[in-house]
């Protein structure tokens, strides 16, 4: 294979983003029929939920991969590399193997005239890699909802729904219930599910359809508990309990009380998972929590000053990394580096930011879906928070390096886009070291 028909293949599936989102099972299901369900002939773990469901399905694959077993990860969206959705055992998809794939599958569905989105394209390409290539057991991760999202057509002995909040809704509705239902279908008959989900409306939700599937539904800081233990400031210790068996002194390598969690669910599924006869012993446990990564959450880039990004995008993912950020963070000022999608509840999260931030470095990340970021400056007057429009990350912080003291910190937030585009920039090494000055506007 050469570099060419690689990237050929990548733009024949990125063309099928002008589909758009497009919910719903029929075509996939053909296709996968097609190819015999490999979906089917997997053990799987199904994770839905707001926030957090990428984290939970890393801490996931950690535990099993670290327990010995050859696990398929399917998450969404990545940041740098499509196929960093596309995972076994921590390594992605090689690129003759993508290439072929899309190729067998572009050819079924035009056989078949199916037409075939982005999103599910690339769910079929995970459960015909994954059953191709023998794993043991898949972590598969819900794109939108749970209810129609492509990824429901596999069979999962084990579902977690990690949050319930508002996202999305325009396709999962405003209301919360309706929310909680669209997610709650993932749970299928007689199945087992774990839930992190302290609202009772929603809980309510969950719970009637868990009992109408058979299915039997455990809840965090019900029928197992995450409890944080002082230590090491630096890591993130925490205890589990469940019943008769204690876990203490479980450091974590993600930060915030979020991912303990998360965490407690990731634990509490592969606790399951022994109980049907896969190994998993203490040593495994501590071990693939200690050493699960998954980036731009939280994620330390620098320091002097510190330099952190997070891939927050919605109300309540905002609130928790304001939190985490006092929590974990010494700092004397706060400059946020900050870009987000016009569909999301931009005044909600702004309101929020504007207590953590000092000073605001505004970027546009998407010409067709991303907010101006004149108009994130229109309403950040109202709080009276000075902003700089800018042209690009690169932009943006540049400008803020060079303002910042040794004891501030800089945000990089809003966007997964937003925090792609970091990424590729601090791939550049030079970025933080060059004091050239860039270009900027102010509002």
């Amino acid at each position: 294979m050469n570099e060419s028909s690689y990237q050929e293949a990548l733009d024949y599936l990125y063309s099928l983003t002008r589909s758009g989102i497009k919910l719903g099972l029929k075509n996939t299901a053909q296709i996968l029929r097609h190819f015999g369900d490999p979906q089917l002939q997997t053990r799987t773990i199904h994770i839905a939920g707001t926030n957090g469901k990428g984290s939970t399905a890393a801490i996931t694959e950690s535990i099993l991969r670290t327990s010995g077993y050859k696990v398929g990860l399917y998450t969404s969206p990545h940041l740098l590399d499509f196929r960093e959705r596309v995972q076994i055992n921590r390594r992605m998809i090689e690129k003759s193997e993508m290439v072929d794939l899309i190729i067998r599958i572009k050819s079924a569905a035009q056989k078949l005239e199916v037409p075939i989105t982005f999103f599910e394209f690339g769910t079929v390409l995970a459960f015909l890699y994954f059953h191709e290539q023998g794993t043991d057991i898949n972590v598969i991760e819900v794109g939108l909802g749970g209810r129609l999202d492509a990824t429901n057509l596999c069979q999962a002995e084990i579902s977690i729904i990690t949050s319930i909040s508002r996202d999305h809704t325009q396709f999962l509705g405003e209301e919360l219930e309706q929310i909680a239902f669209e997610k709650a279908c993932i749970i299928k008959e007689s199945s087992i599910v774990f839930a992190h989900i302290p609202e009772d409306r929603t809980f309510r939700v969950v719970n009637d359809f868990s009992k109408k599937c058979s299915a039997n539904l455990f809840c965090s800081g019900v029928d197992f508990r995450v409890e944080p233990q002082s230590g090491n400031e630096e890591k993130n210790s925490f205890s589990f309990q469940w019943g008769s068996l204690v876990l203490n002194n479980l450091t974590l390598s993600l930060m915030g009380a979020c991912q303990r969690d998360n965490a407690g669910l990731a634990l509490s599924a592969c606790l399951k998972l022994k109980e049907r006869g896969f190994v998993i012993e203490e040593e495994h446990i501590r071990q693939g929590l200690k050493t699960v990564a998954w980036e731009g959450r939280l994620e330390t880039v620098a320091s002097r000053p510190t330099v952190v990004l997070d891939c927050a995008h919605n109300e309540e993912s905002i609130r928790n990394m304001t939190m985490e950020l006092r929590e974990n963070f010494k700092f004397s000022r706060c400059f946020i580096i900050f870009g987000m999608m016009r569909d999301k509840k931009i005044d909600e999260v702004i309101k929020i930011l504007s207590q953590l931030g000092n000073h605001f470095f505004l970027v546009p990340i998407d010409p067709s879906r991303g907010e101006a970021p004149e108009k994130l400056a229109q309403r950040l007057k109202t709080y009276d928070k000075p902003s700089r429009v800018f042209e690009t990350v690169s932009d943006a912080f540049q400008v803020a390096k060079q303002i910042a003291s040794q004891n501030d910190l800089i945000c990089i937030t809003g966007s997964i886009l937003l925090v792609a585009k970091a990424k590729e920039c601090f791939n550049d090494e030079n970025i933080f070291f060059d004091s050239g000055n860039a270009l900027l506007s102010d509002e």
